[in-house]
């Protein structure tokens, strides 16, 4: 992935969920988000500004096997707040599913923050639920898992 895409991503993960990540117990560990933004397994889906051709949105994922099940795990979906309540990011989640169901994957699992509201009923809406590995119900987990089956 082109430095300048990872690093523009960086900034616009720290401006959207720093500050839920700083609100809750896991906190805003900005190397190790930038690690796990340069992980040799990442695949990135990147929409553009017809416009101006600048990066607006992102979803960071891969192929791998979940307890079991083949899932592909979104880790990151991110838009930058003047492209948000387009169906922008809807459209990225429903790009995610069909290369899931492409590849024969079971599921579609996400991680997303209990503090963040608007996610949480942003996915309920796209048909996600509380994933049965999800450590939610301890009441010091700071995220739930959430998942939607493919076949």
């Amino acid at each position: 992935m082109d430095p300048k895409i990872i690093k523009w991503a960086f900034k616009l993960a720290e401006r959207n969920v720093g500050p839920q990540y700083r609100a809750c117990s896991l906190g805003w560990q900005p190397k190790i988000k930038q690690a796990d933004l340069n992980k040799p397994w990442a695949r990135y889906l990147v929409a553009t500004d017809t416009a101006t051709r600048n990066p607006v949105a992102y979803t960071m994922f891969r192929f791998d096997l979940d307890y079991g099940r083949s899932v592909l795990y979104c880790y990151e979906l991110q838009v930058a707040s003047e492209f948000q309540r387009k169906g922008l990011g809807a459209f990225m989640m429903k790009a995610l599913e069909r290369m899931a169901q492409h590849f024969s994957m079971e599921r579609v699992v996400l991680t997303v923050l209990k503090n963040n509201e608007d996610g949480m009923r942003f996915y309920q809406r796209l048909g996600y639920e509380i994933d049965e590995m999800s450590p939610g119900k301890e009441e010091d987990a700071a995220y739930e898992i959430m998942s939607k089956a493919m076949f």
